[in-house]
């Protein structure tokens, strides 16, 4: 049970993580959106004129967090599970942004939304895991 919560928030983080830096480097080669089809129009309303701003935080906290993140959950790292709950976490904050500040509907907000709660679950199941071990060794 235990190896399987990390094996599979690990695969989980690297899926997210890999699709993140993709995408936000995409998003900052291009940060007038036309590789991604998304017209600057998008951005009315929001603190930013294109989406160079956005792909490198895209890049860099979906992306890289969640890389290191799988990568401490491959190896079992005592924080694996802190780190799943802060990048779940930061992956539902990132869509509801999204969301509120130029709109939903698509169905990868909503594939990604439940991407982080998964993420999230399985984090606190590592914490609640590891919380259980730690008594015992008491």
């Amino acid at each position: 049970m235990k190896k399987t919560l990390y094996v599979s928030e690990g695969i989980l983080q690297l899926l997210i993580g890999v699709s993140a830096v993709a995408s936000g480097a995409i998003m900052m080669i291009a940060p007038d959106g036309r590789v991604m089809s998304m017209p600057l129009s998008m951005l009315q309303g929001s603190p930013f004129k294109d989406f160079f701003f956005p792909g490198l935080i895209l890049l860099a906290v979906n992306g890289l967090g969640n890389i290191v993140s799988g990568i401490l959950s491959f190896k079992r790292h005592k924080l694996a599970g802190y780190a799943g709950i802060v990048f779940g976490l930061a992956l539902m904050i990132w869509i509801f942004v999204q969301v509120s500040l130029i709109g939903g509907g698509h169905w990868l907000q909503y594939l990604y939304f439940c991407l982080g709660v998964l993420e999230l679950l399985l984090a606190v199941g590592i914490r609640e895991l590891e919380g259980s071990d730690a008594i015992k060794r008491r």
